[in-house]
C-alpha cells in the first residue's frame, strides 16, 4: 500500500503469492510466500530489492485478524464483478451476487480467499483481496465514531496482527483524517507474470510452481 496522505491517494500493489524473487539475505531465488519462512524482515527486505523502493512500515494480518477486523467495524461491503460460490473445506458454503454484496468477518474472508470459481483463478482472487482492503479503508476513513474509537478496535485483534507502526504514528493518522474526513482515491495493481515449474531456495531441487514476473 502506497499512501499519499498529503493528496489523500491510496495504491495498493498486489504480488501473487508464487512470485519468482531473489532473496535479500540468500542471494537465490524462491518463491515470495517462502520469504515469511525466515521471517517478516526478509519478506520486507526481498520486496524492497525487487521492486526497488522503500518500505516504511509493514502491518501482518492473519485470517483470523481478517475476520474479527470487518465485524469489529460492522461489516462491509464490496462489489463482486461476478456471482460465485466458495468452495474448499474451510472455505464452503457460501454465495455471493454479482454486484453489492454486504459482508460480515466470516464471509468477508470467504470472498477474500476464493479462486476456484473463477477463470483467471489467483488473478481475480487478488482482485476481491483488493475489493475487501478497499472496502476496510473506505468504511473507517469515513466514519468519526470508528476513527474516535480507534484504540478499542485495535485492542480487538491486538494479538493478531504485527506492525512496526508505533502507537504515535497510528493516532497522528487518526488526527489527520478526523480533520478532514473526506474520502480517499483508491487505485490497485496487480504485478503479473507467467507460470512454470522451477526449484526453490527454501526446497531445495524439488520443481514447485512459480510465476516469473513480466519485467514490462
Amino acid at each position: 500500500m502506497t499512501v499519499d496522505p498529503v493528496d489523500k491517494k491510496i495504491l495498493l500493489t498486489s504480488i501473487p503469492r508464487d512470485m519468482y524473487v531473489t532473496l535479500h539475505s540468500y542471494g537465490a531465488l524462491d518463491k515470495l510466500t517462502h520469504s515469511g519462512i525466515y521471517g517478516i524482515d526478509e519478506t520486507v527486505a526481498t520486496v524492497e530489492d525487487w521492486l526497488d523502493i522503500d518500505i516504511n512500515y509493514y502491518i501482518r494480518v492473519n485470517f483470523t485478524s481478517v475476520e474479527d477486523i470487518v465485524d469489529a467495524i460492522g461489516g462491509i461491503t464490496v462489489t463482486s464483478e461476478y456471482a460465485f460460490e466458495t468452495h474448499g473445506r474451510q472455505n464452503r458454503g457460501y454465495s455471493f451476487v454479482e454486484g453489492e454484496n454486504h459482508l460480515d468477518g466470516a464471509s468477508a474472508l470467504a470472498f477474500a480467499r476464493e479462486r476456484k470459481s473463477f477463470e483467471e483463478g489467483d488473478q481475480e482472487r487478488i482482485k476481491n483481496q483488493q475489493r475487501v482492503l478497499s472496502a476496510i479503508i473506505e468504511k473507517v476513513t469515513s466514519s468519526r465514531v470508528l476513527l474516535t474509537s480507534y484504540t478499542s478496535l485495535l485492542n480487538a485483534v491486538d494479538d493478531e496482527i504485527q506492525t512496526n507502526l508505533t502507537e504515535s504514528d497510528i493516532s497522528s493518522l487518526v488526527r489527520m483524517q478526523l480533520e478532514d474526513l473526506g474520502g480517499w482515491t483508491i487505485e490497485t495493481i496487480s504485478v503479473e507474470g507467467t507460470g512454470t515449474y522451477a526449484s526453490t531456495y527454501s526446497m531445495g531441487s524439488r520443481q514447485l510452481y512459480v510465476v516469473i514476473p513480466d519485467e514490462a
